[in-house]
């Protein structure tokens, strides 16, 4: 009797640990889709305690990997920045969006597949829709590939604005504070 039950504990062993080393070998195989250098394999786990920021700090968006002024706005569902002259496009039977993002006199071309598109509900004026795409944003050591939906803020003070996909799990905003955290650097 107690060799069997022995027996029986062995093979769970056995198969729990072939089990786990399969899931790993899968998770370590997913393909990864290429978007023109947002370095997919850059994301930030989940820490234990959170990061205090302020309602204005620096933020590296990727591409093209430079550093801005964003606005944090714990109201906003959703991370929007800056698009000039957005010219949607199909490639390889997808839906692209190409669109210009103004930094002083310097011009970046950005192309990123359309994840998306929504409809904005804007206080005081009427709905719009904007096209939602995949881009690294990097605020302090926090770095993570999310959703923005891209919008002509020329208007607005701060190209970026970072909203509740982005803060969610990593910072608690100090809205009396600026610029707490410096974006880390990536990789060329």
């Amino acid at each position: 009797m107690i060799l069997q039950m022995k027996w029986r504990y062995g093979i769970l062993l056995v198969l729990l640990f072939c089990t786990t080393s399969f899931i790993e070998a899968k998770v370590k195989t997913l393909p990864v889709e290429d978007q023109n250098s947002t370095f997919e394999n850059l994301n930030t786990e989940k820490p234990d305690s959170k990061s205090i920021i302020g309602a204005i700090e620096n933020v590296r968006l990727v591409p093209p990997n430079i550093v801005l002024k964003a606005r944090i706005d714990t109201g906003a569902k959703t991370t929007s920045i800056d698009a000039q002259n957005i010219t949607p496009f199909e490639r390889d039977g997808k839906e692209w969006v190409r669109f210009d993002l103004l930094v002083g006199e310097k011009k970046y071309d950005i192309e990123r597949k359309v994840i998306k598109t929504i409809l904005i509900k804007r206080h005081g004026d009427d709905s719009q829709r904007r096209y939602v795409v995949k881009m690294r944003i990097v605020i302090g050591d926090v770095s993570q590939l999310i959703s923005v939906n891209l919008n002509d803020r020329e208007s607005y003070q701060y190209p970026v604005l970072i909203g509740r996909n982005f803060l969610r799990d990593y910072f608690i905003v100090d809205v009396g504070k600026k610029f707490q955290v410096k974006p880390m650097a990536l990789p060329k």
